[in-house]
């Protein structure tokens, strides 16, 4: 009987290599990761490229970054060992597609494209380049998320039977996130993290009812999904831009419940309650997004040890939820 859940197996951001990184964006993500990676290892941001020149050039000077770049073309030809793309959704792929034509290893934000025929497109050039290249889906690489991945491969919980987790906070007034034509809504922003985590517990499940009606602004603002995977076991997903929610993931198995205190997504405890009544449960600093820097952190392990994808976020596991979201659109009859 154990008496403690394990403990994370985090890369030490000290034990690896410095490389050298480019950034395309200079929106609010770029800023927290560029902010957190300076501050918590040993990694250097040496170009950031906008298509302004201006926005770029204060950036750079808000960061001590050595290059600002007017274009994204002359971001990627700097001498740059990783490009992290933090563009908009819908400029993902080009973005992307971009870095790796140049001979770049990428780290892409999340959603890595908005549809599967993009994302299989941009797995298949790094593939040929052989380049590395992961989906920004920084929670995988928490050491919270690393305490569940043990959870998981030790059988704890017994048997899977279902994984409910949502994800709700209110952007009514933000205006991209709210806009389709940018790829804003319920989907692209908040979605693909409850389905990434029940494609992550339940790997190969699937859509097979969704429902989510429009904001005014004609983007999805909330929706809900159910899958199943075929041997009885189900997950629910809830994600809303149009309010908070206590944002919680729970993994039910046989033995035992696992529970992830809200944001699910972020550091936080892990609670895992026995049938018999026995409680484990492991803790950590509510850091937020400070701990974008784990993700950093793995792409430097990663291209260190010669690996083209990290296996936290395999390409694969990346193109299943794209699949996902692709097919809860259809049933939503959301073509964004």
């Amino acid at each position: 009987m154990i008496d403690s859940l394990p403990q994370p197996r985090t890369t030490d951001p000290a034990s690896v290599p410095a490389f050298r990184w480019g950034v395309i964006g200079t929106g609010w993500i770029a800023d927290r990761f560029v902010t957190t990676v300076t501050r918590n290892t040993s990694q250097r941001v040496v170009a950031v490229g906008s298509r302004s020149p201006e926005r770029a050039r204060e950036f750079a000077e808000g960061h001590g970054i050595e290059m600002a770049c007017g274009s994204y073309e002359e971001l990627v030809a700097q001498d740059v060992d990783v490009v992290y793309v933090a563009t908009g959704h819908l400029d993902h792929a080009s973005h992307a597609r971009l870095a790796l034509e140049a001979g770049r290893n990428v780290l892409v934000e999340k959603p890595m494209t908005p549809t599967v025929e993009a994302t299989r497109e941009l797995v298949e050039l790094a593939r040929d380049k052989d380049l590395f290249c992961m989906e920004a889906v920084w929670s995988l690489a928490l050491p919270r998320f690393d305490v569940v991945r043990q959870v998981l491969a030790a059988d704890l919980l017994g048997r899977i039977e279902a994984v409910t987790v949502d994800m709700g906070e209110y952007l009514v007034d933000h205006r991209r996130a709210m806009d389709p034509a940018q790829g804003g809504g319920a989907m692209n922003d908040l979605g693909i993290y409850p389905l990434m985590f029940a494609d992550w517990v339940l790997p190969r499940v699937e859509v097979v009812a969704a429902a989510g009606p429009r904001h005014a602004t004609g983007a999805v603002g909330q929706f809900m999904a159910l899958l199943g995977d075929g041997e009885g076991r189900q997950a629910s997903v809830f994600a809303s831009m149009l309010t908070d929610t206590p944002s919680v993931a729970v993994i039910g198995g046989s033995e035992a419940t696992l529970v992830l205190d809200g944001p699910f997504y972020r550091p936080g405890p892990v609670e895992v309650r026995f049938r018999d009544g026995r409680v484990l449960s492991w803790d950590e600093p509510r850091i937020h997004h400070e701990g974008l820097f784990h993700e950093a952190v793995e792409v430097a392990r990663c291209i260190a040890a010669g690996l083209t994808e990290s296996p936290l976020r395999p390409l694969e596991a990346t193109i299943a939820t794209v699949e996902l979201m692709e097919r809860a659109r259809a049933l939503m009859n959301d073509p964004a």
